[in-house]
């Protein structure tokens, strides 16, 4: 059977009357006539248009060039078998396989087959449904839920952004990616995930950043690498941001709040569209609240072993520390030494100008001592105007060295509300093994040897020894009468 007359005669019957065309071409779905040799003999406008061809591109040509393997070559074994009829029947309707573009892209689209006899010739019409939009809807609500999910199983914010990075990728080209939470009224922090790549800066130098316009107008936006160079020559943007091919970016919203921003960018051929600006903007919502509550429970993670104010760790993170280094140390041989620092006359400080100036003296004294130790001590706020120190050391000479360097960087003056401040502290201090293997036995003589220093005119340090618990036995005895 040559295929001219049956071209013609379905074309007789289907394709030359005008309101037939019209309700093919009129329906929204995808239309196509096939015969037993898989010939195509009609196609509708919908389907053309799926596919990216024109009539006469497609007409004569098999049906198997539309669809994707491996469901073309069953079918292609069908035909040849001559039992096409006979499977077709079998199948279910809405078989859902992949279609292939005239530029060989692949889309998802759900088949159905129906059996026609026209002038004793067997043709098959297949409708088709393009699933695309709700494959691309279904792909959504799974990220989704996978960024839901990775709260709970997320231990920190970089654990967070690797799980959103790796689903988002499924949706848009995440290669650079980066999330910018604004911190506080002064400080926005910057995380690229692609690089590893940490930044903090200031609100005030917003300006001319890429995010400024995002969080201005609490939409997402989308450049091309054009629209970007015309705000760099427009000093609209910083003239050291290096032009992507493509950026969209999409503002993070708690609460009508903005936390930040998530942005990507293409460097390669990637240009970003529309829709995938549009599918950033769907999923930053629960991006946002994904962040939100990662953060808060490292709040309140941080918050249980560090001191709010002056940030370092408290007692508790200090006595858990100490006691895995007295650990190692046993099985090593080596000393540590526990040092307690009380800073002098803060009382005065704190009644005179009240204690907002006392808590911005913490704060300088608690950077001073991290300037003053070594990478590898542990410092603990252990209360108060009170601080602790645990340091590796060969001898006492390194004690020696530690204490005399934080005397002096805590004594360089300090300026509270525009007036210099004098400053000092007493230091006392306690070895292990020597004078105790445990923190509260150590941490109890280092408070007595800070209290020998305080006795002894404050702004200096003293080692536990006998001495100091004879002192401090007297003083009790005194207190006792």
């Amino acid at each position: 059977m040559s295929l001219k007359k049956p071209r013609k005669n379905i074309y007789k019957i289907l394709d030359s009357a005008s309101h037939m065309k019209g309700i093919l071409n009129a329906v929204n779905e995808g239309v196509i006539t096939f015969n037993s040799h898989l010939k195509i003999v009609m196609i509708n406008r919908f389907a053309l248009n799926l596919w990216g061809y024109s009539r006469d591109q497609i007409l004569g040509e098999s049906l198997t060039k539309l669809i994707a393997k491996p469901y073309s070559n069953i079918i292609q074994k069908y035909s040849k078998n001559k039992v096409l009829s006979e499977k077709l029947n079998s199948l279910n309707n809405n078989i859902e396989v992949f279609g292939i573009k005239q530029d060989e892209g692949k889309f998802p689209v759900s088949l159905n087959f129906v059996e026609n006899i026209i002038e004793q010739e067997i043709y098959y019409t297949v409708a088709i449904t393009d699933l695309t939009n709700l494959m691309r809807n279904k792909e959504i609500q799974n990220c989704i839920l996978k960024i839901s999910n990775s709260v709970r199983v997320s231990t920190n914010i970089k654990e967070l952004y690797k799980d959103i990075f790796k689903n988002l990728s499924t949706l848009i080209p995440t290669k650079d990616f980066t999330i910018s939470l604004i911190m506080n009224e002064k400080k926005i922090e910057e995380y690229n995930y692609s690089t590893k790549k940490e930044v903090t800066y200031s609100k005030k130098n917003i300006r001319g950043n890429i995010i400024e316009p995002i969080i201005k107008k609490r939409e997402g936006l989308i450049y091309s690498s054009e629209q970007i160079e015309y705000l760099k020559d427009n000093n609209q943007l910083n003239k050291t941001f290096k032009t992507p091919n493509s950026y969209i970016g999409s503002p993070l919203i708690i609460a009508n709040n903005i936390i930040g921003v998530v942005s990507i960018k293409s460097f390669n051929n990637i240009i970003f569209d529309q829709e995938q600006l549009t599918i950033l903007s769907f999923i930053s919502d629960q991006i946002a609240m994904a962040i939100d509550k990662v953060k808060s429970v490292e709040e309140m993670h941080y918050l249980a072993y560090y001191n709010k104010m002056t940030r370092l760790p408290n007692r508790t993170l200090f006595n858990d520390r100490a006691k895995i280094a007295f650990k190692n140390a046993a099985r090593n041989n080596e000393k540590y030494v526990v040092l307690f620092l009380d800073l002098d006359e803060f009382k005065i400080v704190n009644d005179s100008m009240g204690h907002n100036a006392g808590d911005q003296m913490l704060k300088t004294v608690s950077k001073r001592i991290v300037k003053s130790v070594r990478e590898g001590d542990t410092i603990s706020h252990w209360g108060g105007d009170e601080f602790t120190i645990l340091s590796k050391i060969k001898n006492i000479d390194d004690n020696k060295h530690l204490c005399e360097r934080i005397l002096k960087n805590i004594k360089e003056k300090i300026i509270i509300n525009r007036r210099k401040v004098n400053c000092t502290v007493s230091i006392g201090g306690a070895i292990y093994p020597n004078d105790g293997d445990n923190i509260d036995e150590l941490i109890q003589k280092a408070d007595m040897a800070m209290y020998v220093s305080k006795t002894q005119g404050k702004d200096n340090y003293t080692l536990y020894n006998d001495e100091v618990n004879e002192k401090m036995l007297k003083k009790l005895n005194q207190v006792k009468k």
